[in-house]
C-alpha cells in the first residue's frame, strides 16, 4: 500500500481514497472509464482512475491526491480548505462517478440500495408504498437501541419511526406518519454510517462527538433487512474498511484501516502505512477519556462470495 500527501484539511479525502482503492469492485470497473463518458466538467473520474493507477505501482513514495482534490472542488463547488466529514467526502465522489455513462453508472450502482418504504397515516390509516435509493445504511447510536452491529441488523427489521407535522392527502388532516423502511436489493458493496454527532441544543455550538461503544464483526448477515423472498438471497457481507476519527467534532483527523487480502490489516494515516491488527480495528468500537482515541465512523463490507 502507498500513502497519501496530506495538504492540511484532506485527511478525510485520503482515508475515502484508500478505501475506494480497496474496494476491488470500483478498481476493476475505474480502469475502464472513458472521459468521453463524463461532462468537461466533470473530471473526479477521470482523476482517480489516474491516483489509483499510480498507487497500484510498486514504489513507497506517497502518492499526490492534488488533481483529485481540485475536480472534487469543481464539480461539488467546495474548496475543500476546511477539513469535510468523510461521509460528505464519499457521497460526493460517488456522486460524480455516477454521473457518467455505462461504466460510470455501473460504479455508482455498486453502492446503490433500493428500499422500500410504508408511510401510514395515524388518523386514517391510508398507507402509501415509496421505492427510494441510498448509497449508504445510517446506523443510530441510541441507549434503546443494540450497540452490537449483528443484532442491530435484526432490530432494524422492525425499525419503525414516526414523523410530525404531516399533511394527509387522504383525510386532509394535520397529523402524523409512522414510517417503516425494508431493503428490496442489496448492492455488491455496502457502507454504513455511524451516528456519532448529536445536536445537545438548537444550534451548531451544540454538535457533539460521541465515543459510545458500538461494535462491529468482520462478517455480518443482511438479510433481517430485506424484503420478502429477495431474503433468501446470500446477504453475508466481509469488512474490508473502516473510516476512524480522532479528536472532537470541531477538530479533529480521520485515519482508514485496510484488509488487504491474505496481508491482513493495514492502517492508512494520510503518507504513513502499517501493519496492524484486527484487535487495532476493534480498538475503534468506542473512544476513552483520551481525546486522540481513534473510534470508528463509517464502516464498508462487500458481498462474500460463495467460493470464499
Amino acid at each position: 500500500m502507498r500513502g497519501l500527501i496530506n495538504y492540511g484539511t484532506h485527511c478525510s479525502i485520503n482515508s475515502i481514497v484508500q478505501c475506494l482503492y480497496e474496494t476491488r469492485e470500483l478498481r476493476d470497473l475505474i480502469l475502464c472509464v472513458d472521459e468521453q463518458e463524463y461532462q468537461a466538467h466533470n473530471t473526479v473520474a477521470m482523476n482517480l482512475k489516474a491516483l489509483i493507477r499510480e498507487m497500484e505501482e510498486n514504489d513507497r513514495l506517497p502518492c499526490d491526491p492534488g488533481f483529485l482534490i481540485d475536480s472534487m472542488s469543481v464539480y461539488s463547488g467546495m474548496s475543500f480548505k476546511i477539513q469535510e466529514d468523510s461521509d460528505l467526502v464519499f457521497t460526493c465522489i460517488i456522486n460524480a462517478l455516477a454521473d457518467g455513462h455505462r461504466t460510470g453508472k455501473g460504479i455508482g450502482k455498486l453502492w446503490d440500495i433500493e428500499c422500500e418504504e410504508h408511510m401510514r397515516c395515524l388518523s386514517c390509516n391510508k398507507v402509501r408504498a415509496v421505492l427510494k435509493n441510498a448509497n449508504s445504511i445510517p446506523l443510530l447510536i441510541d441507549g434503546a437501541l443494540p450497540n452490537e452491529l449483528q443484532e442491530y441488523m435484526k432490530q432494524y427489521a422492525d425499525n419503525t419511526r414516526t414523523a410530525c407535522d404531516w399533511h394527509c392527502t387522504n383525510c386532509h388532516r394535520k397529523t402524523q406518519l409512522e414510517i417503516t423502511s425494508k431493503v428490496v436489493s442489496l448492492p455488491p458493496v455496502v457502507c454504513m454510517k455511524l451516528g456519532r454527532v448529536k445536536n445537545t441544543g438548537r444550534d451548531t455550538a451544540h454538535i457533539v462527538k460521541m465515543g459510545t461503544r458500538f461494535a462491529f464483526p468482520e462478517t455480518v448477515d443482511l438479510k433481517y433487512i430485506m424484503k420478502g423472498p429477495e431474503a433468501s438471497v446470500s446477504a453475508i457481507y466481509e469488512l474490508y474498511a473502516v473510516v476512524a476519527h480522532c479528536g472532537t467534532h470541531y477538530s479533529g483527523h480521520y485515519t482508514a484501516y485496510l484488509r488487504c487480502g491474505i496481508q491482513g490489516w493495514y492502517l492508512a494515516d494520510d503518507a504513513h502505512v502499517r501493519l496492524c491488527s484486527w484487535a487495532d480495528v476493534q480498538n475503534t468500537y468506542e473512544a476513552g477519556s483520551n481525546l486522540y482515541d481513534r473510534v470508528a465512523y463509517m464502516l464498508m463490507y462487500h458481498r462474500k462470495s460463495s467460493s470464499t
